[in-house]
């Protein structure tokens, strides 16, 4: 047997050929619009991030400020209750004051007529 010896290559590698400048131009032009666009890309999602972030923090400081607010508003009414308490306190002690005077009045208007009624009875003996 006689092995048939062609000379085939195995492979079919294309002859390389010389880069035309307009697909230089067009590779070029298509890399600097990918990496325009990833950078763009990469540009906005940092924007809406610290937007979010932002955002995040502007609602923590509106919620601190309600709390607060409901605290002052708490304290106003406590205040008002306390002051309401106060001057029913002093409205009765006014009114016992009141009292208590007309009830010393009483007995001294009382003790000077019997006075007066011994002074008359004595200069009449």
């Amino acid at each position: 047997m006689e092995f048939d010896q062609k000379e085939e290559a195995p492979f079919n590698v294309p002859e390389k050929k010389k880069a035309d400048k307009k697909t230089l131009t067009i590779y070029i032009i298509t890399g600097l619009i990918t990496v325009g666009s990833l950078i763009y890309g990469y540009a906005s999602y940092q924007a809406t991030y610290f937007k979010d972030a932002e955002i995040q923090k502007l609602k923590l400081e509106l919620e601190e400020a309600n709390t607060k607010l409901l605290r002052i508003d708490a304290l106003e009414n406590q205040i008002k209750e306390l002051q309401l308490t106060q001057k029913k306190k002093s409205d009765l002690r006014s009114k016992h004051l009141r009292q208590d005077k007309k009830s010393t009045i009483k007995p001294i208007d009382k003790v000077l007529e019997k006075k007066s009624k011994s002074k008359i009875k004595k200069s009449a003996n």
